[in-house]
């Protein structure tokens, strides 16, 4: 059982360090799948994610890292849809940081 206070609950510090914690796993790729996921639910609600994902070390490699691995998915089409689901988190967070 995870011991992570609910999103209700959080305080707006307490939710910035979990974003910022998150976009430190992107770095790592053990942690990163769940770091895309959480980051992609939170583009609408944390006004300064992009800034924060575009002044990051390593944060846009990570992401077109994500891309480029899932090219040799798309020809011949054996993309599953945990891949997609993956790789859609990746532009989402790209697309926040070019549309800001």
């Amino acid at each position: 059982m995870s011991a992570q206070p609910s999103p209700a609950c959080m305080t707006p510090s307490t939710e910035q360090e979990r974003v910022f914690q998150w976009i430190n796993e992107l770095a790592h790729p053990e942690s990163r799948e769940t770091a895309l996921l959480e980051l992609s639910k939170k583009r609408e609600t944390v006004t300064d994610l992009a800034p924060m994902l575009w002044h990051s070390f390593g944060t846009t490699a990570a992401l077109l890292q994500e891309i480029i691995n899932i090219y040799p998915s798309i020809n011949p089409a054996t993309l599953t849809a945990h891949q997609s689901n993956r790789v859609c988190s990746a532009l989402s967070l790209l697309q926040c940081v070019a549309s800001h």
